[in-house]
């Protein structure tokens, strides 16, 4: 390949441009997150304008194309994902321009593409503060017990409400070294909840020892009695529940947010993501057919991004660049 500029591809340094990251001690996080900011800028170019990687030179790449490329990316993401992908495009030229001062003219001029104004926005899920404060607000009554019970395991299996409504007691597997909860979610697709939370298990003995005294394995977890029959409890009861205690707990914490279970559901997701689990981690325990449902964790925090280890392409024979795939020579350039 020529060293000009106009023949040049525009991703011949990414794997440098990884490697120095990781010498200056950025999170690997951080890294995927430019990594994957880097990639979409290679695939609009694909799908919008039909280049190739190899097609893809410095000399194509101007200021113009980079702000196409933004605003695509804020019609179909937030603002915050188009000023990430934005950051990776001003880096890598940043730190290509130390390597061909032939570049450095698109650097500066890329580098003068404002972000866009960001708004704090309300995070929709509850704080820990806000939990521990929620779950203080029940008495010690037996209905009490119950309603708070019913919060907790809400907040530490992440469940939605129809399945709350449908698990049975021999659904919580405590013999086992690590106790577990299963769970029927949609599309009658099975999945398995692990519970390592002391307090869930204190709870649910006790909980047991006053509702499931009869040892049951096939009653509903939470129930509600009607003409002496026990069934599921209704959604109206659950959300009723919520309502009750976050109006409550609003008395000393006039923020305290409109509590529901789906907002128990993401509280439960951005705890395992503030814990360090990947999303494709956490898409698993909450039951989602993929991670882009997932990302809402992640969209306010940069450094939050999700974890993933670089693919190389292997122990292979060693072959000209022609000869590779146009998806060895992406793993290759370090964008996989």
């Amino acid at each position: 390949m020529s060293k000009s500029k106009a023949t040049k591809m525009f991703f011949i340094y990414t794997k440098d441009f990884f490697d120095c990251m990781r010498m200056e001690l950025k999170s690997e996080r951080t890294i995927q997150t430019y990594k994957e900011s880097l990639n979409s800028f290679r695939l609009y170019l694909l799908q919008e304008h039909n280049k190739k990687v190899d097609d893809i030179t410095f000399e194509y790449v101007t200021e113009n194309l980079v702000r196409q490329f933004t605003s695509w990316v804020a019609e179909n993401n937030s603002v915050g994902t188009r000023n990430i992908r934005l950051s990776a495009i001003k880096s890598y030229l940043q730190y290509a321009s130390t390597r061909d001062i032939e570049i450095i003219p698109l650097q500066l001029k890329v580098s003068r593409i404002k972000y866009k104004k960001t708004y704090p926005k309300r995070h929709n899920w509850m704080t820990k503060e806000q939990v521990l404060l929620l779950l203080e607000q029940p008495d010690t009554t037996r209905i009490g017990i119950r309603d708070r019970f019913i919060m907790l395991f809400l907040f530490l299996t992440g469940v939605r409400l129809d399945e709350l409504r449908h698990i049975h007691v021999k659904d919580i597997i405590v013999e086992d070294k690590y106790p577990y909860v299963k769970v029927t979610g949609k599309g009658n697709k099975n999945r398995i909840i692990p519970i390592s939370d002391g307090d869930f298990m204190d709870n649910f003995n006790y909980y047991c020892t006053l509702y499931h005294a009869d040892n049951d394995p096939d009653q509903y977890l939470f129930y509600t009695v009607l003409r002496g029959v026990k069934g599921a409890m209704s959604e109206d009861n659950v959300q009723r529940i919520l309502r009750k205690y976050a109006n409550i707990a609003r008395v000393s914490d006039t923020s305290f947010p409109s509590v529901h279970p789906h907002l128990m559901r993401h509280s439960y997701g951005a705890q395992l993501y503030r814990l360090g689990l990947s999303l494709e981690e956490i898409a698993k325990l909450l039951g989602h057919e993929n991670t882009s449902t997932t990302e809402i964790y992640a969209e306010t925090d940069l450094e939050m991004a999700t974890a993933a280890l670089r693919k190389m392409i292997g122990n292979q024979p060693a072959r000209l660049w022609d000869q590779l795939s146009e998806d060895e020579k992406i793993k290759f350039l370090g964008l996989k």
